[in-house]
């Protein structure tokens, strides 16, 4: 970035860095293609429209704000460009700076050229057409410059699916990183006050929980979701396990085994820094979206295996990540882990915002199999029930069930056979699971995979290459064509179902999985429920976000019409 600070020179001189908590530049890589809009209460509240290109954010004011009535123009004044650490900026400029008052991220996300030619050609013409791919904001849009002006052009939607005849900026005044609206920001100290009201009301002490230690709570496979009164029942989310734990300026994330992950993904870390709270430890999991906006756990995969800082902060601006969150252990110094779920959910709903990198997982009370049944129809990984009353005890236990909807876990390679036709490399895999110390071959699973998967997963296996099985027991092929790997490798696999002799049906590959240790593949059976007591348990108020997603599954219709809301 240094190589473009004239770029940024105009910026600079506004402002005074001894004076301003705003970014300077110089310390975060561009490369990609992301969009911002902050909302600015200066002297005349605004919105500022920001598009990365040429490491730096081509900036817009815009007084009104976007709107998404197709075709309604609204002024966009043409402004300095900006760092592009600027797009994680929320806080106050202090009276006496350029621009002061409060600002927060009301969308982000990224976008792509609705054109052929290159956005900074367009821009250089006077016209940029782009696509959105925001929290908020979708879509075609234009940006036009006005005859006889550098500095004034016009923003408006086009007519597509995502026009829309309400106004966005008024339905959603919060940010999607701190939960806040401009008002609030100026007035931090009001909101914490608030939560800690809340908080008092609690019977919850204060005492630090230790997230490295923590064991995660963990659901127990069932093949049924429960429809007696008293569960709640959430998405199953295709990702890596975390626990976000925040002191001060301090974030730390921890996966399943306690190990530090936050290097691996700091623009979560950055996002949570960004919540109004500046103590809490909160259990979600880590998830990157495919364009159709689902959870995709081989978008996820590159990402987990790098380490140097420089790879990792151009993959995120190429895979951004997002935290979904659904319990909250710790807030504010209080111990909150035995409390019941329900009040939990109270607590992390008044921390995490609904929309953004990240934000509060929604749930419908009871209704499970219908929910189930929606889940199937958009072919999500399943669902997870979780008992209303349940305490955050750690450990596998039936107070959380997972139903998926098509049958997947994790095994371990233990070799492979020869390719067959035109496949290169290998024709399937062997793989297994521990009873036990035992390692025991399951099946073969030789689909799913592309080219350029094959020819780095048979990389990987070369120099795990023994002479003999490790497979203790099973149907364990035998022949020339068959060969055998140190059972050190970890893939997901979705099947059917298990076959009587302890086999699975129609396997396909998924991913490595590097968050895995081998000896955690064990084969994941349909548990059977404890006696039930005959009382029924108590009935249960509330429920899901108006509007979201859990209110539409509880209707009579069931049906997961509007995914992003709980994702």
């Amino acid at each position: 970035m240094e190589e473009r600070a004239p770029q940024l020179e105009a910026y600079r001189k506004k402002r005074d860095p001894e004076r301003t908590p705003e970014p300077f530049g110089g310390r975060r890589p561009g490369g990609g293609r992301m969009f911002v809009v902050q909302k600015h209460a200066a002297r005349r509240l605004h919105y500022d429209l920001r598009l990365e290109m040429d490491g730096v954010l081509k900036s817009w004011a815009v007084p009104k704000g976007p709107s998404v009535h197709a075709e309604e123009k609204r002024l966009a004044v043409h402004v300095e460009d900006h760092p592009i650490e600027y797009a994680d900026f929320e806080g106050v400029i202090a009276p006496g700076n350029y621009g002061a008052g409060s600002v927060i991220v009301w969308d982000r996300g990224w976008y792509r050229s609705a054109k052929p030619e290159d956005p900074l050609e367009q821009l250089r013409r006077g016209k940029l057409e782009v696509e959105l791919f925001g929290y908020k904001l979708r879509g075609r849009w234009t940006l036009a410059r006005m005859s006889g002006s550098e500095k004034d052009w016009l923003l408006l939607k086009k007519a597509d699916g995502a026009a829309a005849s309400d106004e966005l900026v008024d339905r959603y005044p919060q940010s999607i990183l701190s939960g806040l609206t401009v008002e609030e920001m100026a007035d931090v100290p009001g909101r914490l006050a608030s939560i800690r009201q809340h908080l008092d009301t609690l019977d919850a002490p204060r005492r630090e929980v230790p997230a490295g230690s923590q064991p995660f709570m963990l659901a127990t496979l069932d093949e049924r979701a429960p429809s007696d009164k008293g569960w709640l029942f959430e998405i199953k989310f295709d990702g890596v396990r975390v626990l976000a734990a925040r002191r001060g300026e301090q974030m730390e994330l921890y996966g399943r085994s306690g190990q530090l992950i936050t290097g691996r993904y700091p623009d979560l870390a950055r996002a949570l820094l960004a919540l109004p709270v500046e103590h809490f430890v909160i259990d979600g999991e880590i998830v990157a979206l495919d364009e159709r906006g689902r959870p995709s756990f081989q978008r996820l995969q590159p990402r987990m295996a790098l380490t140097d800082p420089r790879e990792i902060e151009a993959a995120a601006a190429r895979v951004p990540v997002e935290g979904v969150f659904f319990d909250c252990l710790a807030l504010d110094g209080h111990d909150l882990r035995r409390l019941p779920l329900t009040r939990r959910k109270d607590c992390l709903r008044l921390l995490v915002p609904p929309l953004g990198p990240v934000h509060y997982v929604d749930h419908v009370l009871e209704h499970g199999p219908a929910f189930l049944e929606a889940a199937n129809e958009q072919r999500l990984e399943g669902i997870v029930a979780k008992k209303a009353a349940s305490s955050y005890a750690g450990g596998r236990s039936r107070d959380w069930i997972k139903v998926k909807c098509q049958r997947r876990q994790e095994f371990v390679i233990g070799g492979y056979t020869d390719p067959q036709g035109s496949r290169g490399h290998f024709g399937a895999l062997h793989i297994g699971v521990y009873d036990g110390a035992r390692l025991v071959y399951v099946s073969k699973v030789g689909t799913g995979f592309d080219q350029a998967g094959l020819k780095s997963l048979w990389e990987k296996l070369q120099p795990l290459a023994r002479a003999t099985p490790p497979f203790d027991t099973g149907a364990i092929p035998k022949g020339k064509s068959h060969h055998w790997v140190e059972p050190r490798l970890v893939c997901e696999v979705r099947f059917s179902d298990w076959t009587n002799d302890g086999g699975i049906r129609h396997p396909t590959f998924i991913a490595l999985r590097s968050d895995k240790s081998p000896e955690e593949c064990r084969r994941e059976a349909i548990e059977a429920p404890p006696e039930i007591p005959s009382h029924p348990s108590p009935p249960l108020r509330g429920g899901g976000r108006g509007g979201g997603v859990a209110a539409v599954v509880a209707s009579k219709e069931v049906k997961l019409t509007n995914l992003k809301k709980m994702f």
